[in-house]
Protein backbone atom coordinates (compact mmCIF):
# COMPACT_ATOMS: atom_id res chain seq x y z
CA UNK A 1 0.00 0.00 0.00
CA UNK A 2 1.24 3.23 -0.67
CA UNK A 3 0.64 6.52 1.71
CA UNK A 4 -0.93 9.16 1.01
CA UNK A 5 1.08 12.63 2.48
CA UNK A 6 -0.73 15.73 2.81
CA UNK A 7 1.24 18.68 2.97
CA UNK A 8 -0.84 22.06 4.36
CA UNK A 9 2.26 23.60 5.29
CA UNK A 10 2.84 25.69 2.23
CA UNK A 11 -0.89 27.76 2.56
CA UNK A 12 -1.04 27.37 6.66
CA UNK A 13 2.91 28.43 6.48
CA UNK A 14 1.86 31.49 4.80
CA UNK A 15 -1.64 32.66 6.86
CA UNK A 16 0.36 32.01 10.29
CA UNK A 17 3.39 33.60 9.75
CA UNK A 18 2.47 36.93 8.01
CA UNK A 19 1.53 40.07 9.98
CA UNK A 20 -1.69 40.57 7.88
CA UNK A 21 -2.75 43.82 10.15
CA UNK A 22 0.14 45.83 8.59
CA UNK A 23 -1.66 45.17 5.27
CA UNK A 24 -4.47 47.51 6.71
CA UNK A 25 -1.85 50.03 7.44
CA UNK A 26 0.09 50.06 4.00
CA UNK A 27 -3.66 50.56 2.48
CA UNK A 28 -4.31 53.45 4.58
CA UNK A 29 -0.94 54.75 4.22
CA UNK A 30 -1.37 54.00 0.11
CA UNK A 31 -4.77 55.85 0.03
CA UNK A 32 -2.94 58.76 1.75
CA UNK A 33 0.10 59.07 -0.12
CA UNK A 34 -2.02 58.60 -3.50
CA UNK A 35 -4.42 61.08 -2.42
CA UNK A 36 -7.04 58.94 -3.10
CA UNK A 37 -10.64 59.53 -1.68
CA UNK A 38 -11.74 56.88 0.88
CA UNK A 39 -15.31 57.46 0.24
CA UNK A 40 -16.88 54.93 -2.53
CA UNK A 41 -15.08 52.25 -4.13
CA UNK A 42 -12.06 52.26 -2.32
CA UNK A 43 -13.79 52.32 0.85
CA UNK A 44 -16.01 49.28 0.48
CA UNK A 45 -12.57 47.49 -1.32
CA UNK A 46 -10.90 48.64 2.49
CA UNK A 47 -13.93 47.49 4.26
CA UNK A 48 -13.96 43.86 2.82
CA UNK A 49 -10.54 43.51 3.28
CA UNK A 50 -10.13 44.69 7.08
CA UNK A 51 -12.74 42.26 7.76
CA UNK A 52 -11.00 39.41 5.37
CA UNK A 53 -7.91 39.89 7.45
CA UNK A 54 -9.66 40.02 10.54
CA UNK A 55 -11.20 36.08 10.07
CA UNK A 56 -7.52 35.62 8.88
CA UNK A 57 -5.83 36.74 12.12
CA UNK A 58 -8.50 35.12 13.90
CA UNK A 59 -8.14 31.49 12.47
CA UNK A 60 -4.15 32.37 12.65
CA UNK A 61 -4.20 32.49 16.68
CA UNK A 62 -6.21 29.30 16.85
CA UNK A 63 -3.80 27.14 17.20
CA UNK A 64 -0.74 28.53 17.47
CA UNK A 65 2.66 27.33 19.91
CA UNK A 66 4.70 29.09 22.18
CA UNK A 67 7.00 31.07 19.42
CA UNK A 68 4.03 31.73 17.08
CA UNK A 69 2.15 33.51 19.81
CA UNK A 70 4.92 35.54 20.95
CA UNK A 71 5.44 36.18 16.95
CA UNK A 72 1.33 37.37 17.14
CA UNK A 73 1.83 39.58 19.97
CA UNK A 74 5.08 41.32 18.28
CA UNK A 75 3.43 42.17 15.13
CA UNK A 76 0.34 42.87 17.55
CA UNK A 77 2.27 45.68 19.02
CA UNK A 78 3.83 46.64 15.96
CA UNK A 79 0.61 46.78 14.46
CA UNK A 80 -1.06 49.34 17.06
CA UNK A 81 2.01 51.35 17.50
CA UNK A 82 2.25 51.90 13.49
CA UNK A 83 -1.60 52.49 13.82
CA UNK A 84 -1.36 55.23 16.31
CA UNK A 85 1.67 56.89 14.33
CA UNK A 86 -0.58 56.93 10.94
CA UNK A 87 -3.59 58.59 13.08
CA UNK A 88 -1.15 61.35 15.04
CA UNK A 89 0.80 61.86 11.34
CA UNK A 90 -3.13 62.67 10.25
CA UNK A 91 -4.30 64.81 12.88
CA UNK A 92 -1.44 66.34 13.69
CA UNK A 93 1.08 67.15 10.82
CA UNK A 94 -1.50 66.62 7.76
CA UNK A 95 -3.85 68.51 10.03
CA UNK A 96 -6.52 66.41 8.63
CA UNK A 97 -9.44 64.47 10.68
CA UNK A 98 -9.23 60.91 10.02
CA UNK A 99 -12.02 59.34 8.28
CA UNK A 100 -14.72 56.90 9.25
CA UNK A 101 -11.91 54.42 7.51
CA UNK A 102 -9.20 55.48 9.75
CA UNK A 103 -11.02 54.46 12.92
CA UNK A 104 -12.82 51.38 11.56
CA UNK A 105 -8.60 50.40 10.50
CA UNK A 106 -7.54 51.52 13.99
CA UNK A 107 -10.86 49.44 15.89
CA UNK A 108 -9.89 47.02 13.56
CA UNK A 109 -6.27 46.45 14.83
CA UNK A 110 -6.68 47.10 18.27
CA UNK A 111 -9.64 44.35 18.19
CA UNK A 112 -6.92 42.04 16.55
CA UNK A 113 -4.96 42.53 19.31
CA UNK A 114 -7.11 42.10 21.87
CA UNK A 115 -9.21 39.03 20.61
CA UNK A 116 -6.07 37.02 19.01
CA UNK A 117 -3.99 36.78 22.17
CA UNK A 118 -7.21 35.38 24.33
CA UNK A 119 -8.12 32.88 21.29
CA UNK A 120 -4.67 31.62 21.66
CA UNK A 121 -4.78 31.42 25.05
CA UNK A 122 -7.90 29.63 25.02
CA UNK A 123 -7.01 27.16 22.85
CA UNK A 124 -3.60 26.54 24.81
CA UNK A 125 -5.87 25.65 27.39
CA UNK A 126 -7.47 23.12 25.44
CA UNK A 127 -4.59 21.62 24.06
CA UNK A 128 -3.12 21.01 27.39
CA UNK A 129 -6.16 19.50 28.84
CA UNK A 130 -6.16 22.48 31.46
CA UNK A 131 -9.23 22.23 33.09
CA UNK A 132 -11.60 25.21 33.04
Amino acid sequence: MSEVKVSSSSTLTLLSRFPWMLLLIVFLLGAEFLELPMTGTTGYVFIGFAVAIMFIEIFKSSDTGAMGFFLDQFWAVLSLVLATGLLSYLWFTEGKEPSFYHWLGFAMIVADALLSPLNAYRTALRNFDVPG
